[in-house]
């Protein structure tokens, strides 16, 4: 029935067309060429749209329009609509779908006068089977996604890409923003290699860019830090008095969105204080905080004496 295929090498960039090994390009080679549907499994972040967009370029449809839907946010009329164009239809989160509009995509390819003009490609963080016992997704539905899957791996499993990675997405915002490309220390390296990477290639897209647009790698890095809990598995207690939880829970959105408005100023901090409703002085205050705290649990961590 179903072809599954589990992409062991998928090489990521920032760019569709090379985020992709020798071994999956050559594994993708007849899946694009056909028009069969494709179901692309992988957890938040994997990369499931990079590899729609990487069949859709390696098509006979590749000068064609790609087109990208929200399962939860689309209609009958935007669904029609689309598969009345020649190109590729990207279906995200397939799950989200609704039963009618599922059944409207399976009688479009099961009817009398052909196929639709566009190719169908969707989008999962979970296998299909549990939807379609639980009646949330219809079984010839899924029998219809389901004749290609390809799941992509989560980045947890591939440690050995991951400074690979690193390295293109460095590079790649370097140019974008113009501004040096950092070399990364010891400590920064230690942390890709041991954070789970919750988030996949998008959570490590925000890291790098975080580097090259803060410049101060220190600093940048105790933000990442602050912002991603579950790199920090035993960096503190788990709180027990309401109190505490909330006071936690307010240092670390805090944190988070510090770490998102200089990524967005580009490390601008005058700016990025601007934007927080902060003074200058108070940004370099709390900057200097989340530094301070990060290396003493790094030296901790370490066994280097405070």
């Amino acid at each position: 029935m179903a072809t599954l295929a589990t992409l062991q090498s998928v090489k990521t960039q920032p760019r569709p067309a090379s985020f992709l090994g020798p071994g999956l390009l050559r594994l993708l080679g007849p899946i694009a060429q056909s028009d069969s549907p494709v179901l692309i499994l992988g957890e938040q972040g994997a990369g499931k749209r990079f590899l729609a967009a990487e069949i859709h370029a390696r098509s006979s449809r590749c000068k064609m329009r790609f087109e990208e839907i929200r399962c939860g946010e689309t209609n009958a009329a935007g669904l029609e609509a689309a598969l009345s164009s020649p190109g590729t239809l990207y279906l995200d989160e397939i799950t989200e779908l609704e039963l009618p509009l599922q059944e409207l995509l399976t009688s479009a390819w099961n009817r009398p006068e052909g196929l639709p003009a566009c190719r169908l490609l969707a989008g999962s963080r979970s296998p299909l089977q549990d939807e379609v016992k639980s009646w949330r997704m219809r079984e010839d539905f899924y029998f219809l996604l389901a004749t290609v899957t390809l799941q992509i791996p989560p980045l947890r499993f591939r440690k050995a890409e991951i400074l690979a990675f690193a390295d293109q997405l460095l590079t790649r915002y370097a140019e974008q923003f113009d501004r040096p490309r950092p070399v990364l220390s010891q400590e920064t390296v230690a942390h890709l290699l041991e954070h789970p990477w919750p988030g996949n290639l998008s959570e490590l897209q925000t890291a790098m860019k975080t580097f090259v647009a803060i410049g101060d790698q220190a600093i940048s890095l105790a933000a990442i830090k602050a912002a991603a809990p579950a790199g920090r598995k035993n960096a503190h207690p788990r709180p027990h008095l309401l109190k505490e939880a909330t006071r936690a829970s307010s240092i670390q959105i805090e944190r988070q969105l510090i770490s998102e408005v200089l990524a967005s100023t580009h490390g601008n901090r005058k700016r990025a204080a601007l934007e927080l409703g902060i003074s200058y002085k108070a940004l370099l205050y709390k900057l200097k905080q989340i530094e301070a705290e990060n290396q003493s649990l790094f030296h901790n961590k370490n066994g280097v004496a405070k």
